[in-house]
This record gives structure tokens, sequence and C-alpha cells, in this order.
């Protein structure tokens, strides 16, 4: 990797701690290059100590991928509508994302990736923990893996904390209507293939996880529970603590995350963008009926 900036390792595992880097500054198509190449190695990577504008922070996703091309259901910022905010306080429905889970895993065509910039945080707490679904695979035998990798799993909006927050809200009737409308049901593999790195990643989590296909819901059930707490696991995780002013970008690909909801009733603002591209996987879902 050219010398344009420091990878600090998070964990053996998983995540990367980038220095000497002002990511409000124009980035090279070097320097692009070799972030793409971080994120893809270490699968979440940190930036501490950023001050950055919505159009600066738009830049940044723009090195790793589209911010047009997935949104989740957060609020838009007013003044940029491809910026998300996730802003919890006492008096307002939490999002649901205190569960393990990769973002917007019940589209047909998921997010490659997220960018997240703490704007206000609580005194303590609020930490998010990401987990590498590639080192989860590593760590299966192999006959496992290899009978997984003949299995296929539902994702649904609907099995998440989703409806519950639009049923929170005074339009949550028709909001909720809407969403179910407009992402039925999809089928995902297993086990997939990064289609950078090549590595073997669990593409399962249980915010939007509801069942395999062709096992009873009982075989279902439990071969699920196994898997996610395989995500459990503190050896293939990264517990970032965040600072004001301190940016996280993950592989949505090879990453599970949580989102620890322990700092109640104090408030927490992020910035959030999602990032994608055409065809996340190079192949297209199935989507089913609800």
């Amino acid at each position: 990797m050219p010398n344009l900036f420091r990878v600090e390792p998070y964990t053996p595992n998983i995540g990367g701690v980038i220095h000497d880097i002002d990511l409000s500054a124009p980035i090279g198509a070097e320097t692009r290059a070799a972030l793409r190449g971080a994120l893809f190695d270490r699968q979440v990577i940190f930036f501490r100590r950023q001050t950055l504008t919505l159009s600066q922070l738009l830049d940044v996703a723009r090195v790793f991928g589209d911010p047009d091309k997935a949104k989740a259901f957060f609020p838009r910022h007013p003044n940029e509508p491809l910026v998300e905010v996730l802003e919890t306080r006492s008096d307002k429905a939490g999002y649901g994302t205190d569960q393990w889970h990769a973002d917007i895993t019940f589209a047909a065509n998921p997010p490659t990736g997220t960018v997240l910039y703490a704007r206000e945080i609580p005194p303590a707490g609020g930490d998010t923990v990401f987990a590498s679904a590639s080192r989860v695979y590593d760590s299966l035998a192999p006959s496992l893996a290899a009978y997984l990798e003949g299995l296929r799993a539902v994702h649904s909006f609907e099995h998440s904390g989703w409806p519950k927050y639009f049923l929170s809200h005074p339009d949550g009737v028709e909001r909720y209507a809407k969403a179910r409308a407009d992402h039925l049901p999809v089928v995902h593999p297993v086990i997939r293939v990064h289609p950078v790195t090549g590595r073997k990643v669990v593409y399962v989590n249980p915010n939007f996880t509801d069942r395999i296909l062709g096992l009873p819901r009982q075989e279902s059930d439990a071969l699920l529970t196994f898997l996610f707490g395989l995500f459990e696991k503190p050896d293939f995780q990264a517990r970032l603590r965040w600072e004001a002013d301190t940016v996280a970008v993950w592989d949505n690909r090879s990453t599970v995350h949580y989102a620890i909801a322990d700092y109640h009733p104090h408030r927490r603002v992020m910035h959030r963008v999602t990032f994608g591209e055409d065809s996340a996987w190079g192949a297209s879902e199935t989507t089913i009926g609800a």
C-alpha cells in the first residue's frame, strides 16, 4: 500500500484506525484506491478527529461507492437528502439497531457499505460493535461449511424493529403499508463470496433473516440461532467507542454490527451515508411473496 496514511490494526481479526489523513481535504486517486484497499482488508475502518461538512461527508462516501444506490428508512437531513440522520433521545422511538445486523439485507441489492459520522455523543455508552462475517465462516467445520453453501435464507424488514418504529408515528400505518409493498421478502445465499477479496462470509443476521428455505421451521430456527451465536465471539469483534467527530466506514458485505443502546436518557446524533453499486454481489436475488 502506498505510504499515503498509516493503518493501525484495531484488533487482530477486524478493524483498522486510519492515521495521518484529513478527510475534509480533496482525496486523490491513489489515496482513494488505498483507502478502498484498507477497507476491504480490515472490513471496518475508523478515522478520529475529522471535521466534515455535509458535502465533504458525501465526498468521503463516494471514495467507496455511490450514495445514490441505497438508503434505509432513517430520516434525511433537511439540507442534504443523501445524508441520513440517526437521532436517539429519551422521547423518541429507537430504530431497532441494537441487535446484530448487516444493513438493508431485506433488499434484493443491499448496500456495499456505510459511512457513519458522530455529531453528538452521550457522555458514556453508545458504542458500536462490528463482527467479521468472514472470520465466522473461517471458524466453521469444513463439513458444516459445505452444507451451508447449498442453503438460501429469507430476509425481511418485517422481521426487524422497523415495523415498531413506523407504528410509533402518527402516519405509521400508512408508512408501514408502503414499506411492506415496496420491500417484499428476498432470498440470499447463506454463504457468499466477497466479490473483491474472494473470501467467503456467513450472510445471515438476526435483525433481517427470517428462515432458511427448505428446512422445517424448528430446524431453521436452531441452525440460525447457532450461526447468530458465532458473531458473539469476542475474537471476531471490534468494539468502537465513539468520540465526537469520529468517522467509521464498514464493508456491509463482510461484517455485521450492533449499536449498543445503553445511554438512556442521553441524546446521540449521527450522520450516515449509505453507499452501494449496481450489483453489490454481481448477481440478482429472488423476491418472494410476503
